[in-house]
């Protein structure tokens, strides 16, 4: 979490510097280009990532499971590049659509960035199947240190978009760089990719999970952009990417929980499973139901600080919106995380394809100014998010039926306090933004310091919070705790 906080602050930085410097637009064709290629990179994927995890956490043979997986991933890499670049050529040369040769360009610069991702992927997924949390994290935040001082500088001197993307491939190149050089003092022994079958029984179900997350992920950015400006996808993007922070604390959990949760379901300990994901599921909610609340009543005030000007405050809503979604995700991606972990990739499936059913339903419905004639509601930005909120509902619901049926695991009633607590904090920075406007960086910080109170106070009240919560999240980080277990973590082979 450490990890991730750092990137999504390097990300904060060079959000700002962007939108200060080259505009809502620039940000814009950025985003919808990477979320483009990020599309078809579900093809590097197709369920083997993992499956690595799977059978490393299984205890299976570090060397044979490393050697199948690198076979696997430079295949399936190969075969995104190549269908990238066919469909580039179908669509421009065959159909006749066009692209501006900046465009085009880009596109092909993210294809090599996704090229460097997938190959950082041999790396941290054997990182996280050993649950070596500090190697992948040290991999990953490699490339935001690399790409946001040039990002920086690129912004001051006001280049343009393909300079930009430039960065993104070199911060690509160091994360793939540094994942490989501590890979290498595992002293792998590269042998027939034996494991080939065991993978393969693993990832074929779990394939369509790949694809339909990587649509889920980026179909809301591509949509806007094929119906509205470049301007609209960055007033979405970074909105989305304040959010960035919240979302990267549900997948550090998950990232931990899965190869965690697998080892227990091999020893049949399923009581043990149920214990965490309550824990978890607890201790995930003091956090972002306090965040959530802070965004929903400041939006637009967070939006014109962060991205830089009063003209961004029109973001508000689709933060507003887009941070409900993100309470979503986070109640459910520890119960998601269970489902693989039992063997069942054919259920996240099913899953998977009625969340992305439905965010596509809504976002015919809600975004476009009009379809074939018939007008519609032309929300664009706001209509993807309300699109994510309706779609993650309902992956939620239908996620806790289904850990029901397989493990038992039911929600914690107690949680619903949260609910009249975020209520009542919401109320209090209400009452209090009407003395104290929200217009500098220092104002955010304080409002931070004061949700964190305010809710902490009301879950103390009502008996929800007691010392030994607080005790737990100062024993997480705790310097010299995480000081010792990177130490020891470092000097296992």
């Amino acid at each position: 979490m450490v990890s991730r906080a750092v990137s999504a602050g390097l990300g904060f930085i060079g959000l700002m510097f962007i939108f200060r410097y080259l505009g809502a637009d620039t940000y814009g064709t950025i985003s919808w280009s990477l979320a483009l290629v990020a599309t078809f990179n579900c093809i590097a994927d197709l369920g083997f990532n993992a499956a690595h995890v799977k059978r490393l956490s299984e205890g299976k043979d570090l060397s044979d499971c490393v050697s199948t997986y690198l076979i696997v991933k430079l295949l399936l890499t190969c075969a995104m590049v190549v269908i990238v670049l066919s469909s580039l050529f179908v669509w421009t040369e065959l159909m006749g659509f066009k692209l501006t040769d900046s465009s085009t360009d880009i596109i092909f610069l993210f294809v090599l960035y996704h090229v460097f991702y997938d190959v950082a992927h041999l790396a941290t997924y054997t990182f996280d199947a050993r649950l070596e949390s500090f190697k992948t994290q040290i991999t990953l935040v490699m490339d935001p240190l690399i790409r946001i001082p040039l990002v920086i500088f690129i912004s001051l001197n006001r280049l343009d978009d393909l300079t930009l993307s430039y960065a993104y491939v070199i911060g690509g190149l160091a994360m793939a760089t540094t994942g490989l050089i501590i890979l290498s003092r595992k002293h792998l022994k590269m042998r027939k990719p034996a494991l080939f079958k065991s993978y393969m029984v693993f990832a074929v179900p779990i394939a369509t999970i790949s694809i339909m997350s990587a649509l889920m992920g980026n179909i809301d950015k591509v949509t806007i952009g094929f119906f509205w400006s470049s301007t609209d996808v960055g007033y979405y993007t970074g909105a989305y990417r304040i959010l960035e922070l919240l979302l990267m604390i549900g997948l550090a959990v998950s990232t931990l929980t899965f190869p965690a949760f697998s080892k227990m379901h091999s020893e049949g300990n399923l009581a043990d499973v149920r214990d965490k994901t309550r824990k978890a599921e607890r201790y995930i909610s003091m956090i972002a139901f306090p965040a959530v609340t802070l965004i929903w009543v400041f939006a637009p005030d967070i939006c014109m600080i962060i991205l830089g000007g009063e003209e961004y405050r029109v973001a508000g809503d689709i933060l507003r919106f887009l941070s409900v979604s993100t309470l979503i995700i986070l109640l459910n991606e520890i119960y998601f995380s269970q489902i693989n972990a039992v063997n069942r990739p054919d259920l996240s499936a099913k899953l998977w394809v009625v969340s992305l059913t439905v965010n596509i339903a809504f976002l015919i419905l809600l975004v476009p100014p009009s379809i074939l004639g018939f007008d519609l509601p032309g929300l664009a930005g706001e209509g993807a998010a309300l699109a994510r909120i309706f779609s993650f509902g309902t992956l939620l619901v239908c996620t806790r039926y289904v850990v029901w049926k397989l493990t038992k695991t039911t929600m914690n009633p107690r949680l619903l306090l949260m609910i009249p607590a975020a209520i009542i904090t919401g109320l209090a920075l209400f009452g209090l933004s009407l003395i104290w406007p929200m217009d500098r960086w220092w104002d955010l910080f304080g409002y931070i310091a004061l949700t964190i109170a305010i809710f902490g106070g009301v879950l103390a009240l009502f008996g929800e919070l007691k010392r030994e919560d607080i005790d737990y999240f100062l024993n997480v980080i705790n310097p010299k705790e995480m000081k010792d277990y990177i130490v020891s973590e470092m000097k296992r082979k």
